[in-house]
């Protein structure tokens, strides 16, 4: 894709899919600004780029704060001399956020109302913090540097979720589709300084984030089984027609068995570097007559 001296900012590039997008980016040879809450993460995918013979900066970040937002894209200019590239990608659930929503449901869910109930406002505030506004922040802050050297790209990754009804996550997927209508507004509006604007939503990969869910999940099936409960009719169906023990599953097995396989028309999991490569080919010269587009690397489960 030729990104030979080009300077790119990954957000949340310290694991999961932000260290598949950084990885693929340094192959094309971009140099990275690899942004992360996490030290030992941030640090260790900067060393793995630098490895390749590409300059990286790891920048110790929380995106909810407006201040860090500004010293990240300040310390950027400062060390990488320039930006080119901004890949919007911190998001998903914190851990903290996972505890207090587990507090909150055992303490105030009626099980005869909807899932979506489980959420209070503060869940809903932190959902948005991370999910939505660490973009629109963080994309406020390079703008002006774009729109002064009339250049630049930027790759908002949201989430299948945001694509789908899901009363279950309904926070989550409520600001990734927020991610994707910002994705048009500020396509439209950058369009004049020949910027291009782009939004990938990745299937399902298995991020830490997953491994918590389906460890969680798995423990929860497990769990009903020993006292003698019946399934969810979801895992039932399927676990009786493929003849699958789950209790002697890895959570990991499980999760490639009865939420991917069932799920995805391809029939596989998708991977860090499925977003990194369409990444790469959305940054560089090959598609600088795309913008304002929404890609789904999710194996087909969303078409269209």
């Amino acid at each position: 894709m030729d990104l030979e001296g080009k300077v790119a900012i990954v957000t949340g590039g310290g694991q999961g899919i932000g260290e598949g997008i950084v990885h693929c980016l340094a192959e094309e040879g971009a140099n990275i600004s690899v942004v992360d809450i996490n030290t030992d993460s941030a640090s260790k995918v900067a060393d793995e780029v630098k490895s390749m013979g590409r300059k990286a900066l790891p920048v110790i970040a929380d995106l909810t704060n407006d201040n860090e937002v500004d010293r990240t894209v300040q310390d950027t200019l400062d060390s990488l001399g320039k930006v080119d590239i901004l890949v919007n990608n911190v998001g998903g659930v914190s851990e903290e956020t996972s505890e207090l929503m587990q507090e909150y449901r055992a303490l105030s869910w009626d099980e005869s109302l909807p899932a979506y109930m489980t959420y209070n406002s503060e869940l809903w505030d932190r959902f948005y913090q991370l999910n939505l506004k660490a973009h629109v922040m963080v994309t406020h802050a390079v703008t002006p540097h774009f729109v002064k050297q009339r250049s630049g790209k930027i790759v908002n990754i949201a989430s299948i979720a945001g694509r789908l009804a899901d009363p279950t996550q309904m926070p989550y997927a409520a600001f990734k589709a927020g991610v994707i209508s910002m994705t048009w507004s500020v396509a439209r509006a950058l369009a004049l300084y020949n910027i291009n604007v782009n939004c990938i939503c990745p299937g399902l990969i298995y991020t830490p984030l997953w491994d918590r869910g389906a460890t969680g999940m798995h423990q929860r099936i497990c769990d009903s089984i020993a006292t003698g409960q019946e399934l969810p009719e979801r895992f039932r169906r399927f676990a009786a027609a493929e003849e699958i023990d789950i209790e002697k599953l890895t959570p990991r097995e499980f999760w490639l068995r009865l939420i991917v396989a069932p799920n995805v028309p391809l029939g596989r999991e998708q991977t860090p570097e499925d977003i990194g490569r369409a990444v790469a080919f959305l940054v560089s010269e090959n598609a600088k007559n795309i913008t304002g587009q929404t890609l789904n690397i999710d194996g087909g489960q969303v078409m269209r």
